[in-house]
């Protein structure tokens, strides 16, 4: 493996959107497709399946006949693609367009009229529209009670506290019906509740104070129609596993130098007997006070914050950054729930919104099904709505948490644990960091460079890529307990610890995040965006690590970022360049003529490596269930033949092993907002005129964009030998081509 060094002198180059790029418009195919014969037998068969539907809610149909009924079009996996849903027999049936709940279920919602026009329409109309929609549909199915919660009534009210989402139509109208009345119940039966309005007027209550005589209540509001699902509101816990005593004192850390970014930590607080912290906290907001918060986990995570490397006897693998913090102590030391999370965190990032990361060193249990749990969705929402950029940890799998023990998870992995990502960390908006270990001794459970036994693994809803990265969090050892390959960390009562969990590695990848941004922030000419700054973390990752296949990528996502030089600055045997391309429906972006480090061309062929990422923040629609991400960004990189391209550079996915887990991964991790793609051609590949080029889609029913779609791609191109003349020669071709360009970083960032 070749030894790269990123230098000073070797700066990534930034290259702004220019309208031209827009090279033309996309005319797409497609349409209709019949998949199976309808013939009257099949017919017959789905409108037996609708009248058995609406016979299931009938009790909906007669206490509330003013409102709709939800059925389930359940699409055959080979007829997901939006140009094959049955949009035309949906307008036929006046049917309203209720969101989507797995990714082979399309929701509508009827009522009595509108049964009987779907009925004709399956039964008698005989146009090549219908015929093609009729064939896309596997089953009718209702959403009944069952389908609303997995939960009786009694296990709901035992939770004390529960949410309810309401489906969200696409009429106004009956959208307002259809929250008047549910108010009115819950009025009625005089239920204490909050109302969350989530984007795009999405509703959920959260019904709170919750007793064994709201029973019958609660089993009125599960009959209600126009609720979509009803659960518990989780609870989350500081994500920290053991910890020890260790050798040394938290008396080696320096006090901070000028011009050092900021971290806000939304965890337990910082201890103000923690003393050599004390001169980094740049203010405190507090929500939580002892006995509800014993600061031991705020104060750990925040001292990897501030300097992870000089605490951890300067291990290599430690980035030489260092950020000042600012302390949000709004977590139990025992949990939270996210309801009474989510409304401190609102009002602490409205009170420092020039904060640009946070910290959450936090999970709770896996999301569920293929759907991103409310906590999830509140992070990208608030990502939006401040410009800032969440940086999560992607949970701990702990074995002895089960009853009776689970077996401890080794490397490589041997059979299936419980161990998916924990809310909120399959957010897309977010920076989701898993754990690898940097120190090994006989009794540790796996070697440096694997991933921790704990570190919760993607991918997350319909194979959405999580984590994106990965950074040291402490060794375990036998059996379950911490030691001399844990890291260090400083307690609250000023001591250092040796500990472990993801809850160290997410703050080692918040306080890169927040040198790389302020480090961007003194370039005029680029705008810093939670987007960019997540593109050249996890794009640092990719440079720093192998090439991983899809099982690697649950655990390692890209890999590790070394540092931040390394986010900005190449090797002398890379060339690196950072487009911004705004994106327009119907139209492609391409950058022709790419500049090819000469010295990489060897008779006529292109002998190196390509590396690229992607990162763009789409439209989101918390109904749409599983098609949650609304547009999807499609990047070639490869060989011009006129005006077309070949593509030679894969993107890094997941394989499918069934129809339905493709259609999965078609449809739903292949929207991920972050693309990586990466190839070597060690043989050589010919090609005269290099370009990239990208493009976005919509989902069915997404409006259209108000704005075009800004993307962050990253491209490295780097030599398989170490060759120290591709960085210059990249220069040199650049300039060759006439395009507007900047130095990405005009700051260097603050070292030890």
């Amino acid at each position: 493996m070749v030894n790269r060094v990123s230098k000073k002198r070797n700066p990534f180059f930034h290259i702004p959107y220019n309208p031209r790029d827009l090279t033309g418009v996309e005319t797409k195919g497609g349409g209709g497709k019949l998949f199976v014969n309808v013939d009257e037998n099949y017919r017959v068969k789905l409108a037996n399946e609708l009248d058995s539907s609406f016979e299931a809610l009938s009790e909906e149909s007669r206490d509330y006949p003013e409102l709709l009924k939800t059925l389930v079009f359940k699409i055959r996996d080979e007829a997901i693609a939006k140009s094959h849903r049955p949009m035309t027999l949906a307008s036929d049936g006046n049917l309203e367009i209720a969101g989507h709940g797995k990714i082979n279920e399309m929701l509508v919602a009827a009522h009595s009229a509108s049964y009987r026009s779907l009925k004709t329409a399956i039964l008698n109309r005989q146009t090549k529209a219908i015929k093609n929609n009729l064939s896309a549909i596997e089953s009718i199915e209702p959403w009944t009670a069952e389908r609303k919660t997995s939960l009786s009534s009694d296990e709901l009210v035992r939770m004390k506290s529960i949410y309810v989402r309401l489906f969200r139509y696409n009429g106004d109208d009956a959208n307002q019906k259809n929250i008047d009345a549910f108010r009115e119940i819950l009025d009625e039966e005089g239920l204490t509740y909050d109302e969350i309005i989530q984007p795009r007027n999405s509703f959920i209550f959260n019904i709170k104070e919750l007793s064994t005589n709201d029973i019958v209540s609660i089993d009125k509001l599960l009959k209600f129609p126009g609720v979509k699902s009803a659960y518990p509101v989780p609870i989350v816990i500081p994500e920290q596993t053991d910890y020890l005593n260790a050798q040394g004192n938290s008396e080696i850390l320096p006090p901070p130098v000028n011009g050092l970014p900021i971290v806000a930590v939304f965890d337990t607080g910082v201890s103000n007997a923690a003393t050599a912290l004390s001169p980094w906290i740049v203010g405190n907001d507090l929500y939580v006070l002892p006995p509800e918060t014993d600061y031991e986990h705020g104060t750990m995570v925040s001292s990897l914050i501030i300097n992870s490397r000089k605490i951890n006897n300067n291990h290599s693998w430690l980035p030489d950054s260092q950020s000042r913090i600012y302390n949000v102590c709004a977590l139990e030391s025992a949990g939270s729930d996210t309801a009474l999370l989510t409304e401190r965190l609102k009002a602490a990032i409205a009170k420092r919104p020039d904060i640009k990361v946070w910290n959450l060193s936090l999970g709770g249990g896996s999301y569920k099904n293929e759907e991103f749990s409310d906590f999830a969705i509140e992070l990208d929402h608030l990502s939006d709505q401040y410009g800032v950029l969440f940086v999560v940890a992607s949970g701990n799998y702990i074995p002895y948490n089960y009853n009776p023990p689970l077996s401890v998870r080794r490397w490589p992995v041997n059979g299936t644990y419980p161990d998916l990502l924990s809310s909120p960390s399959e957010s897309v908006r977010s920076l989701t960091v898993g754990s690898i270990a940097h120190l090994e001794t006989h009794d540790s459970y796996v070697k440096v460079g694997e991933p921790t036994p704990y570190s919760r693994r993607g991918p997350g809803p319909v194979f959405t890529p999580k984590p994106d990265v990965v950074h040291l969090g402490g060794g375990v050892h036998q059996a379950w307990c911490s030691g001399n390959t844990s890291l260090n960390v400083i307690g609250p009562d000023n001591r250092v610890y040796g500990g472990f969990g993801t809850s160290f590695s997410a703050p080692i990848i918040s306080s890169m995040a927040a040198n790389t941004w302020r480090s961007l922030e003194g370039n005029p000419n680029i705008s810093v965006s939670p987007s960019l700054v997540k593109a050249l973390i996890i794009h640092a990752a990719q440079l720093n690590s192998p090439k991983y296949d899809a099982t690697e990528r649950r655990y390692y996502g890209a890999g590790r970022p070394q540092g931040v030089l390394e986010s900005l600055y190449d090797s002398d045997d890379s060339f690196t360049l950072v487009f911004q391309a705004s994106l327009i429906p119907n139209m492609k972006w391409r950058k022709s003529n790419y500049p090819i480090p000469q010295c990489l061309i060897q008779d006529g062929k292109f002998k190196g490596e390509i590396i690229i990422t992607a990162s763009y923040n789409p439209p989101l629609d918390p109904n749409a269930g599983s098609e949650y991400v609304r547009a999807n960004v499609e990047l070639s990189f490869g060989v011009l033949d006129g005006e077309s391209m070949k593509g030679k550079v894969p993107m890094e996915g997941e394989k499918g092993s069934s129809g339905y887990e493709s259609a999965q991964i078609e449809h739903g991790g292949k929207w991920s907002p972050v693309k990586i793609h990466r190839q070597r051609f060690p043989n050589g590949i010919s090609g005269d005129v290099w370009g990239l080029q990208a493009k976005v889609m919509l989902r069915a029913n997404e409006p259209v964009l108000p704005n075009p779609l800004d993307v962050n791609i990253i491209v490295t191109i780097r030599s398989l030998d170490g060759n120290n003349s591709v960085h210059s020669d990249g220069i040199r071709a650049l300039d060759a081509t006439n395009w507007i360009k900047n130095q990405l970083s005009n700051q260097l960032p603050i070292n030890v």
